[in-house]
């Protein structure tokens, strides 16, 4: 084949092999060659130029470099060219690329032009022996022997000759290295040393055999003699050189400087997040005013630390951690750097002292003015570099001491405080660093009294006044000659402030560098300041503990104002003060807009992880907590087809990156939070990302006083008792009181523990009956229920404020917590549907025995829960009610909801079944996570045959799906706490029998058919809500009477009876709008129709029109119903003035005359306005006759002997389990 003219693209490959053209690809294709069997040579020549700049003199030499082929093809396009006119023109060449490490360490460079030469069936090599470029290629492969001998051939095919004999015109050449990804973060160099079998020096190239051995020849550091250790440059001298280079190169210089000799490497701890005691108590008070370090006295007795009072301190970080600058932060460095403050600097002079109660060798504290010097406030593991100080500078050498004040952050014009242009503002601006720096006790030195560095930042003291614009400040070293200057680069200029007392003069004041410099990237957010506190949930702290620090990723759950963020916090808090964990805090919710990228999701959540893995080194370990995961990785919906592969692709994302990462020896554990492990989607709960889940439940009584106690500060105690460990409410910053009120879900502002104070309780305030109504609710609801009863606490004080009243706090009463409770929706109920019934008890007649049997199962345990929580067995949660239809079974479970005062939702068939697999089963989780975010709470499921039938008998299988669903909630393993489930049914004999049998439907209630007695007692119960006629109530004449209406109502269910009622209502309604018969009763038989009706009301009524429509002679036209409108209206006005003229002549007869005369059975009366419409026996008469039981005798007889099957049992001739053979039949599971 010809050769290839391509040019080269570097991408991210991490292996020795390359993307070829497509051309080429084709060309291997037709020729069916094997992918491993192919050697790509890329031959290219150099500028010709040595390392001095000078040309040789052989001009440009030709090289070659041998690697294998991925088989694939490269997906980059070429670069365009300008022609003479201006105008881009693309090449024909095709593109090579070439993994970025590898090809940076041959040279290579994006768009270098080469020549591909293809080479087939190459000859096979079955011992390889390798050599590292360099000493630190050697440490880390050392690190990483396992994974090279497991990973070698998956980076490695082709293999240069180092005993090819180059030809004349290719003077110079040399077997090219081969660069070898051992882990995300780093990589090693290594040549080739020889083969075997050994290759004839007149072939270039060999293939490693699949099952070939590699060894590797150790390559060790050279000793450096005693007196040039001191001259040995660190890390970051070397970082200014290789700003412009590639994530690979800073690493392995990072992994280089970690194994050199003249420095220590410890893991960092910011001071104020250290649990135990440095030297003495003063040193620890004095650790916000002074640039120290604690180190173990094992270590600072080593050689490299031996008699050293002062170290230098700098913090080594890979720069695969930091986000990419964009060209505009580029450019502001650039500035910074170019400007008279100059950068920061990244390596400070501290003071070094003991640390007797060192957990370990490993680790170092940092004070906190250090840790803001170096920009790593609270910081808990990562690298620090401890190395000899330069030499120390003389006061000869110093005229005076800059400092640069940072713009204050309220307003541009309160910072010429510091740095006027006035000499006077510049006077007392340095007076006022010298009093917040500088210390008389000479126990007690300030920053500037010890160890001064240039470019040191000066932090902000905790105890300054907050009003005080001063925001820190950049000190520079002012020398006295240039000569001095110029001798000083290189190394740390110095100087010792108790020893120097230099003159500080105040500069204009600059931007904060630290900030300048922050990029726009989606980045963590660090913790609270202090930890927040939770209350009664101390088992479930201490099992996350256990869990995480047994390296065990877990899962916490929860619903909304739950506390599931805060007890992130939490955690956080208390593994990184007590185990050193580097705690990673890292919202989800930033990443689910619309507007971000694939890429930059990958891209953020990379550097999360590698950042962990960077707190892990020497032994640490790292706490990764992703907040809100199931926001960022939803379960997967069929509605959604876009959402759901966005979805997919970044939960796969989320689990590569876990496994890459977290793996058993990493030391990085992961801590999510969800709503509850359904939210998430599929592949993270499948894919291994965590171990354990955990579920943060509802509060229950005891729990809810407690915090309603903490939160209105009724409790003085409890914040001392369980600070740190079991409140939520008090903070000590404003910071923390914002994210904790946050996480609450109401405002900031709002939060109760600002107001507290300002707040007293009504000794006849019971928390437990508080605690009591507020069943369901979250901590955050509890904390803005007082919040809303502090207002109107506020409220009815403002109301009742009067001259004579004191400045006492308000007094918050129960009448406040009442109103407050009005119109309140926790937050779990937001998006529930609850159906609300008046319907009590004392409304449905008969059923005695049934609803004594509902009391005891739903209202009792509910209302003495105490003494119910004490029980040893398991309490009845679910109940069916069967019976005849309209007997009251749907009537029981309506007033269950006004009775026992339990949430009530009632299901219909509809609403579970679905057609799409698994849909339905979704529907009936969703169904008990709304009761049990709702309890206690009553579900009750309405024709509940046709919900869940036996298991066998559907040919779409979606019953059956639901039927197993049903059993797997109503009966799992943790049982249903506080949600009843009610089920009513005509034909309970078509119920799959595994849902009846106990600890699902306890218990079976039959609504049989009413007797006379319960037919009475429906009766009266109907006649509460309607006006019958007293003497019907009365019974004085048991022929017009309610035991009458029992009597011939026999066979009749409660809905006949209701009925009978209604219809003898409407009756009485038609009778009062005036619908007569010609022998002046009412004919209820027959219904007159629309016609007969009009026409009656024209025969009634005479319509005289005058006035200007009839002099116009306009004549409007009306339809019949128009028409019918207007005459009842009438109608209606005519009755009206009759009833008033019937009751004026009422009150003046008296009611016994109008009695006496209008007689017993009322045949006579007219219905009193006053009184409504009045049901009389005439009414209940004709409803009688129109009206017949629902249920027939045939079907109340076949009912009848399926409920006495249901209940006394079958009979012994039991099936032989063998199915129907009929065709067209259908098989049961029973």
């Amino acid at each position: 084949m010809a050769p290839i003219q391509a040019e080269i693209k570097l991408v991210q490959l991490k292996n020795c092999f390359v993307n070829v053209p497509q051309t080429v690809v084709t060309v291997l294709d037709n020729a069916r060659a094997v992918v491993q069997n192919v050697v790509v040579e890329l031959q290219y020549k150099d500028s010709g130029f040595n390392a001095q700049g000078t040309r040789r003199g052989n001009g440009p030499s030709q090289h070659s470099v041998f690697v294998g082929w991925t088989g694939m093809a490269s997906t980059a396009k070429p670069s365009s060219l300008v022609d003479r006119v201006g105008r881009r023109v693309r090449e024909e060449a095709g593109v090579v690329e070439i993994d970025a490490a590898f090809g940076r360490m041959l040279g290579f460079a994006d768009g270098q032009k080469v020549v591909i030469l293809l080479h087939l069936d190459p000859p096979l090599a079955h011992t390889v022996h390798i050599e590292p470029l360099t000493p630190a290629d050697w440490e880390i492969i050392e690190l990483h022997a396992s994974f090279l001998e497991s990973n070698l051939l998956f980076q490695v095919r082709a293999l240069p000759n180092p005993s090819f004999a180059a030809p004349a015109s290719a003077q110079g050449h040399q077997a090219h290295p081969l660069t070898i990804h051992l882990s995300p973060t780093s990589t090693a160099n290594v040549i080739v040393s020889s083969l075997t079998p050994p290759q004839p020096s007149s072939t270039p190239f060999a293939k490693i055999a699949p099952d070939g051995e590699v060894i590797v020849a150790p390559k060790t550091r050279p000793r450096m003699p005693q007196n040039d250790r001191t001259s040995s440059r660190s890390i970051a001298s070397t970082g200014r050189r290789s700003a412009g280079t590639r994530t690979g190169t800073t690493r392995q210089r990072s992994q280089r400087e970690i194994a050199g000799p003249n420095a220590v490497y410890l893991r960092g701890i910011d001071q104020r997040l250290s649990d135990h005691s440095l030297e003495n108590g003063e040193e620890r008070a004095n650790d916000q005013v002074s640039v120290a370090v604690w180190i173990d006295r094992e270590i600072l007795a080593s050689k490299l630390l031996r008699d050293l009072e002062y170290a230098c301190v700098s913090i080594v970080k890979p720069a695969g951690i930091e986000p990419p600058l964009d060209p505009q932060q580029q450019q502001r460095i650039r500035d910074l750097e170019s400007s008279d403050a100059g950068k920061p600097s990244q390596r400070i002079i501290a003071r070094l002292h003991a640390w007797d109660d060192a957990p370990d060798t490993h680790h170092a504290v940092l004070s906190s003015a250090l840790c803001s010097a170096l920009d790593a406030k609270e910081m808990v593991g990562g690298l620090v570099r401890i190395a000899a100080p330069s030499q120390r500078s003389t006061g000869n050498d110093l005229q005076a001491l800059k400092i640069y004040p940072f713009i204050s952050s309220t307003s541009d014009s309160e910072a010429i405080r510091f740095g006027g242009q006035t000499k006077a503002g510049r006077e007392a601006a340095a007076n006022r660093i010298k009093e917040l720096y500088r210390s008389k006790d000479r126990e007690r030195p300030g920053i500037l009294d010890g160890p001064v560095t240039d470019g040191l930042i000066l932090p902000i003291l905790s105890d300054t006044n907050p009003a005080d614009p001063w925001e820190g400040g950049l000190v520079r070293f002012e020398p006295r000659s240039k000569d001095s200057r110029e001798s000083s680069k290189g190394h740390i200029r110095w100087y010792l402030g108790s020893e120097v007392k230099s003159e500080i003069e105040v500069q204009q004041s600059i931007p904060n560098p630290l900030t300048m410099i922050k990029t726009s990237a989606i980045n963590p957010d660090p913790l609270p300041l202090e930890p927040p506190s939770m209350i009664g949930i101390d088992s479930l702290v201490k099992e996350l503990v256990s869990h995480l620090s047994h390296g065990s990723s877990v899962l916490l759950s929860g619903g909304l104002g739950s506390g599931k963020s805060s007890l992130t916090h939490l955690l956080g808090h208390r593994l990184r003060s007590s185990l050193y964990y580097h705690t990673s805090y890292f919202p989800c919710r930033k990443l689910i807009t619309d507007e971000v990228r694939l890429s930059t999701i990958k891209e953020t959540l990379t550097r999360l992880f590698m950042a962990a893995t960077w707190g892990t080194k020497l032994g640490g370990r790292a706490l990764v907590i992703l907040d809100d995961l199931d926001r960022l990785c939803p379960v997967e919906t069929e509605l959604q087809t876009s959402d759901n592969s966005r979805s997919r692709q970044i939960s796969e994302l989320v689990c590569s990156l876990v496994r890459q990462y977290c793996g058993a020896n990493s030391g990085v554990v992961i801590l999510a939070t969800a709503q509850n492990k359904e939210a998430l989607n599929n592949i993270v709960v499948g894919g291994h990302v965590v171990r354990e889940i955990v579920a943060l439940k509802v509060p229950d009584k005891d729990g809810r006083r407690k915090l309603l106690q903490a939160l209105t500060g009724h409790h003085q105690g409890l914040k001392s008792s369980t600070n740190g460990v079991n409140g939520h409410m008090r903070h000590s910053s404003q910071e923390s009181q914002d994210n904790e009120a946050a996480w609450m879900g109401a405002s900031p502002h709002l939060d109760a523990s600002d107001m507290s104070e300002h707040f007293s309780v009504d000794k006849d305030l019971d928390f437990l009956d508080l605690a009591g109504q507020t069943d369901g609710y979250m901590p955050g609801d509890l904390a803005l229920l007082v919040v809303r009863a502090k207002n109107e606490a506020l409220i009815r004080s403002v109301k009742t404020v009067s001259d004579e009243a004191d400045d006492s706090n308000v007094l918050l009463t129960k009448e406040d917590f009442g109103n407050a409770l009005q119109g309140f929706t926790p937050a779990s109920l937001r998006n529930v549907t609850l159906q609300s019934s008046k319907v009590t008890f004392d409304s449905i007649g008969g059923l005695h025995e049934t609803r004594k049997i509902l009391l005891e199962t739903l209202q009792y345990p509910t209302t003495y829960a105490p003494i119910f929580a004490q029980c040893p067995l398991r309490l009845r949660s679910g109940l069916l009610l069967y019976g005849y239809p309209g007997c009251g079974k749907t009537l029981l479970a309506s007033a269950v909801a006004g009775e026992c005062g339990l949430n009530f939702i009632s299901v219909k068939g509809p609403e579970i079944l679905n057609k799409y697999i698994g849909a339905s089963e979704k529907s009936v989780r969703d169904l008990f996570e709304r009761a049990e975010s709702a309890r206690p709470c009553v579900l009750f499921f309405d024709e509940f045959d046709s919900i869940a039938p036996k298991r066998g008998h559907d040919s779409t299988g979606v019953t059956d799906r639901v039927v197993n669903q049903l059993l797997t909630q109503m009966d799992g393993a943790e049982g249903l706490s506080g949600v009843y489930v009610l089920a009513a049914t005509s034909r309970p004999d078509l119920i799959d029998p595994a849902l009846l049998r106990p600890g699902r439907l306890d218990k079976s209630l039959l609504c049989d058919m009413p007797d006379l007695d319960d037919r009475l007692d429906i009766l009266q119960a109907l006649s509460k809500k309607l006006n019958i006629a007293a003497h019907i109530l009365r019974g004085t004449n048991k022929s017009i009477s309610l035991i009458e209406i029992a009597r011939r109502t026999g066979g009749y269910s409660g809905a006949d009876l209701q009925a009978v009622i209604y219809n003898a209502h409407l009756e009485a309604i038609h009778d009062l709008l005036g619908d007569h018969s010609a022998n002046g009763t009412n004919d209820f038989k027959g219904r007159k129709d629309t016609k007969k009706a009009s026409r009656s009301l024209k025969q009634d009524i005479i319509q005289f029109r005058f006035g200007k429509d009839v002099a116009e002679g306009k004549n409007p036209s009306l339809s019949r119903a128009q028409q019918a409108t207007e005459y009842a209206a009438i109608i209606a006005k005519l009755e009206a003035v009759k009833l008033a003229r019937r009751r004026e002549r009422h009150q003046q007869r008296g009611p016994l005359e109008e009695e006496a005369k209008d007689g017993l059975n009322g045949d006579n009366i007219k219905n009193d306005p006053k009184q409504g419409v009045v049901i009389e026996w005439k009414h209940i008469e004709a409803s009688l006759a129109t009206t017949r039981s629902s249920v027939g005798t045939d079907e109340r007889g076949r009912l009848e002997r399926i409920y006495r099957e249901f209940i006394v049992g079958r009979n012994g001739e039991m099936p032989n389990g063998q199915g129907p053979t009929e065709v067209g039949g259908r098989s049961s599971l029973m």
